[in-house]
């Protein structure tokens, strides 16, 4: 097990990260933007842990590209359902208080106490979909 857990909070705009140890104590947080450069923020902020895990919440929905971005880059991510997350909340404060900072560390706890977060695995299109298939554009008619 890694000696420290970054939770991720995922949105559209900018992504919410906070690391803890493995006594559930916050050692550090930070926020990036969601741009190309996203994962080499966190990873240049994370470097102070080597031996690390990510969490992140919802990495096969809003989460999907960093976390295909920090699986690529030879980290540990694990998959995080926002249900899970919030239950780790509610069960901490007794209420669903939702703030950017208190979801990720929800979501490093998450992942620290259950088996229920799977690996993330390095996505390819021609696994998934057969080597003859390419992608497609779908247009919509007008």
């Amino acid at each position: 097990m890694a000696a420290v857990m970054i939770g991720v909070d995922p949105h559209k705009g900018s992504h919410t990260a906070v690391v803890i140890d493995q006594a559930e104590m916050a050692l550090g947080q930070v926020k990036v933007l969601a741009c190309a450069a996203q994962a080499e923020r966190l990873l240049a902020w994370a470097a102070a842990w080597p031996e690390r895990t990510w969490a992140i919440e919802g990495a096969g929905g809003l989460g999907h590209l960093l976390a295909q971005q920090l699986v690529a880059a030879g980290e540990r991510v694990l998959d995080v359902q926002p249900k899970l997350a919030a239950r780790v909340r509610l069960l901490a404060a007794g209420a669903v208080n939702k703030n950017d900072p208190d979801d990720a560390r929800s979501v490093a706890v998450a992942a620290l106490r259950s088996a229920a977060c799977p690996p993330v695995p390095l996505f390819s299109y021609t696994a998934r979909f057969g080597s003859g298939a390419t992608p497609g554009v779908f247009r919509m008619p007008l």
